[in-house]
């Protein structure tokens, strides 16, 4: 009522308003009646002076005042107007149900073009030169269609506009956000012109209308749609799973005449579809030869139109074992696990067809010139073994594996036969020290053992790791392994100045012990005074056993590597020990039965058979060894290796002969050793699942029970293609799919294109072969949902919650320039005041007249 008095007073720029001005008489009948309270208090308070009273009074009356006006939310305006001009931003659906009726979508953008030139031309002269123009598109997603123009250009634009590629999908809600996003910031006034169908795979919600209405931007809408549903390829499936060799049903629909294309590989067929009205089924069965994520293109060719999908499934499946040469223990192997091909080494298969090539006995020379090269490019994806077999000349003579070590295949081995590398530059060393603390080894014989320590302390390198073991009648505290670098070798010496001698004399537990720190380059140091019984273990390294007294060791320590006598009062400074000078190997070839060890508790199954002989080699920093020779120095029998930078590259060796009793009774280890080399092991862990989505494939990994609880974030992925490049694939775990999803990049355009999928889940690696199916743009339309017609309500809403209008029955109207306004709020102020007048009225009432 008050605020109302004053309510459009100017003040320079600045006008007055009271916008809630219609709610205020409750606001001042309430304020009326505090006053009439307040003054009926001061009559009755007739002790305090009468200044006071009316003070007091006062103060209430003003403060009741004021939260009344507050109520009508007193603020100033001042108005600002925009500049001439604006921008008009056309959204064009690109999905195919907009296209797919060309006639009205052609007739949708005719209409718009009309509509912005009658726009422009209902303009006074000179104000249409200030409007802009901008085309945009959304499909799976939004971006523009061509620069910005001027607006008379933008109509001459739709008229002669052509869609390249109609998309599967509408995502309206990021043409929208788009479009709004074009047009913030902008100087004037915007508009958008919605063309569509309103069939939105993912709609607009009422903030993002908020949004439009926030920024005085309308949307102007003008509808198309199909007159009949989608025509073509509707629908297509091929079950998530198969086996090699069995019949797989491809499920699908169709409406309307055309030809139905399905590519397999190098094989394509072709069945004839009839017309009709109606939809549909089809089936049609394939088979499949090989493991993996195998690919096949469906096509559907129309009058105008190629509709193209490709389809995966998850086949699983014997591995297919390609051998060249006797191994007369592959005959045994199951087939319901082993699909076993022989081949002569004359005329080799390719390679890549394979998921293992055993080549057994067999060198290089024995296959046709650059064969070997075929088997190199095929290791990434097709594991590799060689069998060196049994002797080949004499032990002095190069062996079958000197062969392959020096062909293209040599840095792809987990092994070398060439004895100088080792001697010119050895791997890090693992090197361990077992030394005597018994009561025995008391006074000078200790000493000796701690000058033999520092000797073997002062040969270490950087890249070499030590561990000090000493016992007596049990197991002491030992120095654990650590890197050798210069503060643990001065953290080492201490500690060995710190052993001191008591107890009997029980070698056997820490000899047991000592089979953890076996690795490919391990070496043994056993200090002792010889005075005790022989012990039943043997060490699995070469050993260097070194007496501090006047006795020898009760056992042939030379089967272990070298014996040195050092003495009571010995000092070991200036003994040259044989591990670190090793001299070159004069032999190629161990010959004599032994029986293969296993190395570490999570190895290959013992053979339990014997080996007759073994080609010496040296096996590299990155290689596991499985079987070595049983006495030092430990050669290996089997070993393989994973390239480190190519996941998909594995090969392995066997350095000796393999009879027929590998496919017998040792079958379990023959199968486990085989197995090392397949790039997809276990075929039961994950459900593998490759979806279409356009521009990219969609990964779902889906951990089986065989797979145990996978937290999320501990699964990773990539994809190796054959030409060696590698891209990661980001992993989410999807609570509600219970998978992991994430997304592939598509194949350049060419044809069928292998890749490995490696999924890597801790130590555990699963390389899955995957056939991709050509990768072509598409030449037509690709199928939408089964929809036609429009969606009315949507279009609607963009109308009527954006103040916009619908172009088929209305023109846009010429407008003047919209005034904006800032606005100051003078209602807080107004709540202030009002309360400290009153909280100082009931602090007047406090007051005595003095």
């Amino acid at each position: 009522m008050i605020c109302r008095l004053i309510d459009g007073i100017t003040l320079g720029a600045w006008q007055l308003a009271c916008p809630a001005a219609s709610a205020a008489p409750w606001a001042y009948a309430a304020a009326i009646a505090g006053i009439a309270a307040s003054l009926l208090l001061a009559l009755r308070a007739r002790k305090r002076p009468l200044p006071l009273r009316i003070l007091t009074a006062a103060l209430f009356a003003l403060g009741f005042i004021l939260l009344a006006v507050a109520t009508e939310r007193p603020e100033l305006r001042r108005s600002l107007d925009r500049a001439q001009g604006g921008k008009i931003v056309v959204l064009l659906d690109q999905s195919e149900s907009f296209w797919r009726d060309p006639a009205r979508a052609r007739g949708a953008l005719n209409l718009a073009a009309d509509r912005i030139e009658a726009f422009l031309a209902s303009m006074p002269d000179g104000q249409a030169a200030g409007w802009r123009g901008e085309l945009r598109g959304f499909g799976r997603a939004s971006g523009g269609l061509g620069g910005e123009s001027t607006a008379a250009h933008l109509a001459d634009t739709l008229r002669s506009y052509r869609v390249d590629r109609a998309e599967d999908a509408s995502n309206l809600r990021a043409g929208l956000l788009d479009g709004l996003a074009a047009l913030r910031g902008g100087d004037g006034q915007g508009r958008v012109i919605l063309l569509s169908d309103g069939l939105a795979s993912e709609a607009p919600d009422d903030a993002l209308w908020a949004e439009f209405r926030a920024l005085g931007v309308p949307v102007d809408v003008i509808a198309a749609g199909a007159s009949t549903p989608a025509s073509g390829l509707v629908a297509a499936n091929l079950g998530p799973e198969h086996r090699i060799g069995q019949e797989a049903v491809l499920r699908g629909t169709t409406l309307g005449a055309g030809s139905l294309v399905v590519t397999q590989k190098e094989r394509s067929d072709t069945l004839e579809v009839a017309g009709g009205d109606t939809l549909r089924p089809l089936r049609l069965t394939t088979v499949f030869d090989r493991r993996g994520l195998q690919g096949l293109q469906l096509g559907f060719d129309m009058a105008s139109v190629r509709q193209q999908r490709n389809l995966f499934t998850l086949v699983r499946g014997p591995a297919r074992l390609l051998i060249y040469g006797p191994a007369p223990w592959a005959d045994a192997l199951p087939e319901a696990r082993w699909r076993v091909e022989r081949a002569s080494p004359a005329t080799p298969l390719p390679p890549a067809d394979y998921d293992l090539v055993v080549i057994d006995g067999l060198e290089p020379q024995d296959f046709p010139p650059g064969h070997v090269d075929e088997l190199l490019a095929a290791a990434d994806g097709t594991g590799l073994m060689i069998v060196n077999g049994g002797l080949r000349g004499s032990v002095t003579d190069e062996q079958v594996i000197s062969a392959w070590n020096r062909s293209v295949l040599g840095p792809i081995l987990p092994v070398d036969s060439d004895p100088r590398l080792f001697v010119q530059e050895p791997p890090p060393r693992d090197i361990v020290v077992m030394v005597d603390v018994s009561g025995s080894m008391g006074g000078r014989r200790l000493g000796s053992a701690q000058s033999a320590i520092r000797a073997i302390l002062a040969q270490l390198r950087p890249q070499d790791s030590i561990a000090i073991l000493p016992f007596s009648s049990d197991a002491h505290r030992p120095f654990q392994k650590s890197a050798a670098t210069q503060k643990t070798l001065e953290a080492a010496r201490r500690y060995t100045d710190g052993l001191s001698a008591g107890g009997g004399t029980a070698p056997e537990t820490t000899l047991q012990s000592s089979a953890r720190f076996v690795s490919n380059y391990c070496a043994f140091f056993f200090i002792s005074d010889a005075e005790f019984e022989p012990p039943k273990s043997a060490p699995q390294c070469f050993t260097t056993a070194i007496s501090v007294s006047d006795s020898r060791f009760p056992m042939d320590v030379s089967a272990w590597g070298e014996e040195i006598l050092l003495g009571e009062d010995g000092s070991a400074d200036n003994i040259p020990f044989r591990y670190f000078q090793p001299e070159e190997r004069k032999e190629y070839y161990r010959d004599g039965l032994f029986t293969p060890l296993s190395v570490g508790g999570d190895g290959l199954p013992d053979p339990g058979l014997g080996v007759n002989g073994m080609a010496i080699t040296y096996p590299r920093s990155d290689a596991r060894v499985e079987w070595l020779h049983a006495l030092p120095p430990p050669d290996p029998l089997f070993a393989w290796r994973r390239d480190a930078r190519r996941p998909g590259v594995v090969a392995g060796v066997f350095l000796g002969p393999m009879d027929a009793q590998w496919g017998q009774s040792a079958l379990p280890a023959t199968e486990a050793m085989l197995e090392r080399l397949l790039g997809w092991p276990d075929q039961d862990r994950y459900l593998v699942q490759l979806l279409d989505d356009g521009d990219r494939y969609m990964l779902r990994v889906t951990p089986t029970s065989a797979a145990g609880v996978i937290h999320q974030g501990a699964l990773s992925a990539s994809l190796t293609w054959s030409n060696g490049a590698s891209n990661g694939i980001s992993l989410q775990f999807d609570r509600r799919q219970g998978a992991f999803v994430g997304g592939v990049p598509a194949p350049a355009a060419g044809g069928f294109q292998r890749a490995l999928l490696v999924l890597q889940e801790g130590a555990n690696i699963q390389r899955i072969p995957v056939d991709f199916p050509p990768a072509t743009a598409l030449s037509g339309l690709r199928a939408e949902r089964l929809d036609f017609g429009v969606n009315a309500e949507i279009l609607r809403a963009a109308e009527q919650k954006t103040g916009g209008i619908s172009l088929a029955e209305r023109q846009i109207s010429a407008y003047p320039s919209r005034s904006i306004h800032e606005v100051v709020i003078l209602a807080h102020v107004f709540l202030s005041l009002a309360f400290a007048f009153l909280a100082a009225g009931v602090w007047s009432r406090n007051l005595n007249s003095r």
